[in-house]
């Protein structure tokens, strides 16, 4: 394998390397985590990247070589960057669920019958329409007259709350046992909670996270004395790499497809693949109903997929090598980082993505240039936008994904 030298002079100390990949993940992840925990964490998360930020670039260091006005500048961008990557969490729409509880399934054994699973609750969160009404331990049995499926009650109780009502607030009906004694509770569901690409104006924070964090890892760049070349990012050949971006999005496809199988298979081992459906019609359903074009998605995905390689590929690998002393070991780690980024698509989808994500990472260090897995990348999520609006269109996403 050819190791350019194009991305590796100034490269931190693997300390710092690792301090500035963990300063980059953690202002990706660690916001959106925070916020549902509340304002007073989210702060709290905030004020740390804040500081680690600070320590990483030191203003001060300009500030006491005479360089005041660049010390200035440099602060005021980070904390530009910051913001951009937790507006999101602070000004963005948080929808709440429609009933508030956490469930598991559990075995029901009745006299003389056999044994059935059901839905116990574990939580009954306050403030929420369950609140008052359900308490922790009681079992469901039946959901508007209709009781659960036997071979998987959770997933059954699940549609159940999602479908009510279409959506809109309405009042259902459950058929409930509380310390042995059955019983009747209707509970006023709120309006159905949508994934968070399809909230209002939701894209938009998507793209303002993204110029956030390209912000981010050009700030620590120029602190380290390095520039767009230590990404693979480079004038000389720029055609030739956008042409070859071609293959590498076919290339992208046989590996999805190739990781999808095996996944599949122990999925349908596992009992995953009904909870995995379901969570891909959240995304997908949540995609199509953003509204967007498929000119409008390609535009933001050139944004949102470019800071995913800038981040993941261009910043993280280098950096992981010199932490772990081998591209292949800082192929590795990025994927798996990058895979545990789209848990909310399902379980499954980690791997997946991790796998695209090792794709992506092989094609990075062999060619040492970024702008074919940008353009790879987002054609491949506009591609299967467009093929998931089509379907939607045509009737046959809720068919599809609607099945048990």
């Amino acid at each position: 394998m050819r190791i350019s030298a194009q991305l590796l002079p100034n490269t931190p100390p693997r300390g710092r390397a690792l301090a500035e990949a963990a300063l980059v993940l953690f202002s990706v992840f660690l916001p959106a985590n925070f916020a549902v925990l509340g304002r007073a964490p989210l702060l709290a998360a905030t004020c740390i990247l804040f500081a680690w930020g600070l320590l990483l670039l030191r203003p001060w260091a300009d500030w006491r070589s005479g360089h005041a006005g660049r010390a200035l500048v440099l602060l005021l961008l980070f904390s530009m960057a910051l913001g951009a990557l937790t507006a999101s969490e602070w000004f963005g729409e948080a929808p709440s669920p429609r009933l508030g509880v956490t469930h598991q399934s559990v075995s029901l054994q009745r006299d003389g019958q056999p044994a059935r699973e059901v839905v116990e609750l574990t939580r009954v969160l306050p403030g929420l329409p369950a609140d008052g009404l359900l308490e922790v331990g009681d079992r469901i049995l039946a959901v508007d007259g209709q009781p659960l499926s036997s071979s998987d009650p959770e997933l059954d109780f699940q549609k159940h709350i999602r479908e009510a009502g279409g959506g809109n607030s309405t009042a259902l009906r459950l058929d409930i046992e509380r310390e042995g004694e059955p019983r009747e509770v209707t509970v006023q569901l709120g309006p159905a909670r949508k994934a968070g690409l399809a909230r209002s104006g939701a894209i938009l924070w998507l793209c303002l996270r993204a110029l956030g964090a390209i912000l981010l890892v050009a700030l620590l760049l120029w602190r380290d004395g390095q520039g767009p070349a230590q990404l693979g990012l480079v004038r000389d050949g720029l055609g030739r790499e956008l042409l070859l971006g071609i293959p590498v999005t076919l290339g992208t496809y046989a590996a999805h497809i190739a990781a999808s199988v095996p996944i599949a298979f122990f999925g349908a081992l596992l009992k995953l693949a009904g909870k995995e459906t379901l969570a891909r019609k959240e995304v997908a359903t949540a995609l199509v109903e953003t509204g967007l074009s498929v000119p409008a998605f390609a535009a933001a995905m050139v944004l949102v997929t470019g800071f995913e390689e800038i981040a993941f590929r261009g910043f993280l690998v280098p950096r992981l090598r010199a932490v772990l002393g081998h591209w292949y070991a800082a192929v590795v780690v990025s994927a798996v980082l990058f895979g545990l980024g789209h848990f909310y698509q399902g379980t499954l989808a980690v791997f997946q993505t991790a796998a695209l994500g090792a794709w992506f990472g092989l094609v990075f260090i062999y060619r040492f240039r970024l702008p074919s897995v940008m353009l790879a990348h987002a054609a491949f999520n506009t591609l299967n936008f467009a093929f998931m609006l089509w379907l939607q269109r045509s009737g046959l996403l809720e068919k599809l994904t609607g099945q048990q």
